[in-house]
């Protein structure tokens, strides 16, 4: 059986800047930065990764919860990711989603890979008006709001989530080698060169 993740979940679009951001240390709210997650979907919050910003008109729920979804709806990745912990007011901009499991059937890291799945690329690649090359896809509250998410046993559910949490950090593993690689291959032409 598949529900849609409106009947689910609570889905919030992050904050509207009404005018340019303001970042001060006197600000009232932490801007959490998107950068912060990698694009293999891990999350790595450390200080830097939220500033202080005013934002006045802040709603209540608008502020990121522990095992909250946020989900980048715009630009050429739509990827999810499930916020373990934060620091307190610390919210996004319009350009995500918040999701918010209320349904105890469902786990919130569960939902997260789906989200993150070829099934759910291709249903937002359909309902975003994504054309490669000429548009940014945008992943509508409403689109979102749609989708359905197949129901399984908590057993399974963790066994998905775990297999894609091993997925994720061999692409991570794979990235850091690469990049060691390429220092390790310049460093040894730089000394070739150093001969002569």
């Amino acid at each position: 059986m598949k529900y849609t993740l409106n009947s689910i979940s609570n889905i919030i679009t992050g904050h509207v800047f009404r005018s340019k951001i303001e970042y001060s240390p006197q600000g009232d709210v932490n801007l959490l930065n998107m950068d912060a997650i990698s694009t293999t979907g891990l999350v790595y919050l450390c200080k830097d990764d939220c500033k202080k910003v005013i934002a006045k008109d802040m709603k209540n729920n608008e502020i990121i919860k522990p095992n909250d979804i946020l989900f980048k709806a715009k630009g050429l990745t739509n990827n999810a990711v499930v916020v373990g912990s934060i620091p307190e007011n610390t919210t996004v901009t319009s350009s995500c989603h918040i999701i918010r499991i209320n349904d105890n059937r469902y786990l919130p890291e569960y939902i997260c890979t789906w989200l993150n799945s070829i099934a759910a690329k291709k249903y937002f690649s359909m309902n975003s008006g994504q054309i490669t090359g000429t548009t940014i896809a945008n992943v509508s509250k409403a689109t979102l709001e749609a989708l359905k998410v197949p129901l399984i046993p908590h057993k399974q559910q963790k066994l998905i989530v775990e297999i894609e949490e091993c997925t994720k950090q061999i692409k991570e593993l794979h990235l850091i080698i690469a990049e060691k690689r390429s220092i390790l291959s310049q460093a040894i032409i730089k000394q070739e060169l150093q001969k002569y």
